[in-house]
């Protein structure tokens, strides 16, 4: 077992975001909440999609481009979420996303989502991408210009890590 480096933690316990952090924002509609008015747990996971998403094209990356130009898709093939506290009908959701841990051939994203005007942490996790080639699904590197991007602006998160 190897040691833990030492970073600031969250107040759930989690880990605090390493390397650039970016922020996306989405309003909560009456479509993502239950019946108890407060955001249904899977919903969570989309806001995560969107946080990776926005994450990856923030540094000049598009998931449409790594599909359709280098054939190959990102399947998720780990995620986890911690919830801390509801989000709520038209609240905004800040999502704040940053790469925890990244190979070859997979990219682990860390994520805290926030109520925004409240300023409260609501949920936190992970989830861990793999690369596989688009025509047969089998595992691949991920595109050169994504290893670049990984490379230059998160190169203390390259290897295997769990949080």
């Amino acid at each position: 077992m190897r040691p833990m480096t030492a970073r600031r933690a969250v107040p759930d316990g989690g880990e605090a975001p390493r390397g650039p952090v970016v922020e996306s924002r989405c309003r909560i509609l009456y479509r993502d909440v239950d019946r108890m008015g407060v955001v249904y747990y899977a919903r969570y996971l989309e806001l995560f999609e969107m946080g990776r998403t926005e994450w990856a094209r923030a540094h000049g990356i598009r998931y449409r481009d790594v599909e359709d130009v280098h054939q190959r898709v990102m399947p998720v093939v780990e995620a986890r979420c911690r919830y801390l506290a509801s989000l709520e009908f038209d609240e905004v959701a800040l999502v704040r996303t940053w790469v925890a841990a990244w190979t070859g051939s997979t990219i682990r994203y860390g994520y805290q989502v926030l109520a925004e005007e409240a300023g409260r942490l609501c949920a936190v996790g992970e989830a861990e991408l793999a690369c596989v080639r688009r025509d047969d699904l089998r595992p691949t590197r991920l595109p050169e210009p994504f290893l670049t991007v990984l490379a230059e602006v998160v190169p203390e998160a390259r290897g295997r890590r769990r949080g």
